[in-house]
């Protein structure tokens, strides 16, 4: 037999464990007339291992990194059956005669592989473990055609158990945190920062009731959870000091529970077991339109012990339908659509607002271009091709725009666009005069890392540290051409690092950094506090709720509904609060986060009637608004700017003249850039 095609995806992340192959596009070719074998025509999941119908496939996966090879063939290949652990057969409908890997929460994910024909195929999908060192399962799926019709899937070879451990039920009544305990000892690998097991149980404890039938006094903190835990049977004293993971039996054995909590519970245990090997079997009633009970050990590979029992459960789960020697599966029940009661929100009159200049710095537009004022009318600055823009900087070389799709792209001053020589990927940062760039690159996948580059927009050099396996570092800023970032593998560790030199572990963790003055919010032994740039320590009240005011003297924070902005002076510790012009996006998620285009100037994006988009400036001292609407090729969605906070422009739109850019000196010779 003639190999066709393949396609192959080395780092496929499975959405909610499920690898999903579907159609790549619809064509002509019409659905089959049984209706059962939709993607979501009934309950079933995906199976032990798979599942397939017309027009998809799923697969059941762990979570982690997967490697899935697919081919399609003119017919049968050879099956080596030594070669892997679990092997399940299937008919595959394909009405356009290719197919891609996607997501279950939709879209494609991969290049589209060939099948030669529209119409019935065989599908042959095999599991087995990744190699050592490696996450996740490693897949082959092969395709060929079946002009004889359909036979039912069958399950060739199982390694794994086709049934699962029952569900004890003791989470749901001791609650998740309690649980979380006790895998602080049975998770290979789960780290927790010192004293974890000493702090206060968060949630609900669990009830008086429970804790005295179990016998154990009702836990406080986490460390009061063990002997509730051990008296569940969840954990074992191993006669060390430590505990391993029990076997416990359900808690409805166990405890004397309400009557519809015991019979959910039980309900649950049940499912627990025979869930996915039920998948299996409304796969096989849906292709053979009934199925006969007399073959469904030998289709799915069980023992004839396993069947009336999986039986039993599929039709209380309400999966199948079962006619004395045959089963049918059964379609999903229709979804019950209950009305959303209106919620009307009151509140006092919005502060006004007057109409002011345009943004500073400029906006990036909803299909990526770039508009910036130059002499108080409009320029077209460029466009930024990717799809993912999300953020964009003013710098002394043009303007950068981030993309979390790869490297971000820098428009300079005449419209030019170049794409960065390093990856600065989703969280980038600028030094406040606007030379350099900063971030954390990142490859998540079966084999992970993370890298710290800087760029100096001016010369354009960039400096990297080394790729890092553990993917715990994260940049917070960029003063005096120092990169500050920090490492999170269980404690915080923040790290100072001018290139041409080692990092240097700072003595305490950094949380936040104002580049325009260097002022740090730290973590000491009795909590958080600011240190100022001339070294001054000031308190805090609730300080993760804080962000730094450009200038290192105050800071902000906001609420959402209705829009409010609360100023603290680090000085006297007063905190301010003021109303925000309704609609105004206050939150710090970007693009639509609010931009400091000064020390003392705030502005917010504010979605405005009709299609236009407007933008609203707070001038924080006077506690004065203004608003200015952008013009209609910003389209959808646009976002602002953030200008250079470090001096003041040469122009607007523009930070260079129209010759060379000035050479400046290099990070770590005593100046952050001149212009």
């Amino acid at each position: 037999m003639t190999l066709l095609g393949f396609s192959e995806e080395d780092e496929y992340l499975p959405d909610y464990g499920t690898i999903v192959l579907r159609d790549d596009v619809y064509r002509s070719a019409p659905a089959l007339d049984n209706k059962l074998l939709g993607e979501l025509a009934t309950n079933a999941l995906s199976g032990t291992v798979a599942t397939a119908g017309d027009g998809w496939l799923h697969c059941s996966a762990s979570h982690p990194w997967q490697a899935v090879r697919c081919e399609a063939h003119d017919g049968p290949p050879e099956l080596r059956l030594e070669a892997w652990e679990d092997i399940v057969e299937s008919p595959f409908h394909s009405r356009s005669g290719a197919v891609s890997l996607g997501l279950l929460t939709g879209g494609a994910g991969g290049d589209a592989l060939n099948l030669g024909a529209r119409g019935l195929f065989r599908t042959r999908v095999c599991r087995k473990p990744a190699a050592a060192g490696e996450e996740g399962d490693v897949w082959l799926i092969q395709f060929w055609p079946s002009p004889d019709g359909p036979e039912p899937p069958r399950w060739l070879k199982r390694t794994r158990p086709a049934l699962h451990p029952e569900d004890p039920g003791w989470q749901e009544v001791v609650g998740y945190h309690l649980i979380e305990v006790s895998w602080y000892f049975t998770l290979v690998g789960m780290s927790r920062q010192d004293g974890w097991l000493d702090e206060p149980l968060p949630g609900e404890p669990p009830s008086d009731t429970v804790c005295a039938q179990l016998g154990v006094d009702p836990p406080r903190t986490r460390r009061d959870a063990i002997p509730l835990l051990v008296a569940a049977g969840l954990l074992v004293d191993d006669g060390t000091g430590g505990y391993s993971a029990g076997t416990p039996r359900r808690a409805t054995e166990v405890l004397d529970l309400p009557a519809d909590l015991a019979a959910r519970l039980d309900a649950a245990a049940v499912r627990a077991v025979y869930i996915l090997l039920a998948a299996d079997l409304v796969s096989i009633a849906a292709w053979s339109d009934p199925a006969h009970v007399k073959d469904l050990a030998a289709l799915l590979a069980v023992p004839e012990e396993t069947v009336e029992p999986l039986l039993e459960y599929s039709v209380s789960d309400k999966l199948i339908r079962r006619d004395n020697d045959t089963v049918a599966a059964l379609p999903r029940p229709p979804l019950r659509h209950e009305p959303v009661p209106l919620v009307r929100m009151v509140r006092e009159e919005e502060p006004p607002t007057v109409a002011g200049p345009p943004p500073r710095a400029g906006f990036v537009s909803g299909d990526g271009t770039v508009g910036v004022w130059r002499g108080g009318e409009l320029a077209i600055l460029g466009r930024v091709e990717s799809d993912y823009r999300y953020r964009a900087f003013e710098t002394l070389a043009g303007i950068y725009v981030a993309a979390s799709g790869g490297q971000g792209q820098l428009i300079d001053w005449s419209g030019t666009a170049r794409q960065l020589p390093v990856d600065l990927d989703i969280r980038p940062v600028r030094s406040a005069d606007g030379r350099y760039l900063a971030g954390v690159q990142t490859h998540i996948g079966r084999r992970t890392w993370d890298q710290v580059h800087l760029y100096d927009v001016t010369t354009e050099e960039a400096w990297s540290l080394p790729p890092s396996p553990e993917m715990t570092r994260s940049v917070l800023g960029i003063h005096d051409g120092a990169v500050y970032f920090t490492t999170d593998s269980g404690a915080l560790v923040a790290f100072r690092w001018t290139p041409g030199a080692e990092p240097v572990d700072l003595a305490s963790p950094v949380h936040r950094l104002d580049p325009l003055s260097g002022a740090q919010l730290r973590e000491e032994a009795g909590g958080l506090a600011v240190f100022t740039a001339s070294g001054e320590r000031r308190e805090v009240p609730e300080p993760h709720r804080w962000r730094f005011v450009p200038g290192g003297t105050r800071m902000c924070s906001f609420g959402y509904d209705p829009p409010v902005a609360q100023l603290l002076d680090l000085a006297t510790r007063t905190i301010g609060e003021h109303p925000l012009p309704d609609g105004c996006e206050s939150g710090e998620a970007v693009p639509s986060a609010p931009v400091w285009e000064t020390p003392d100037t705030l502005v917010f994006s504010q979605p405005h009637r009709g299609l236009t988009r407007r933008v609203v400036r707070w001038h924080v001292r006077r506690n004065e608004f203004e608003h200015f609407d952008l013009p209609d090729l910003a389209g959808h969605r646009p976002f602002l700017i953030e200008p250079i906070l470090a001096g003041e422009p040469d122009a607007p739109g523009r930070r260079l003249s129209d010759g060379d850019p000035e050479r400046v000196p290099g990070p770590g010779a005593g100046s952050q850039g001149q212009r």
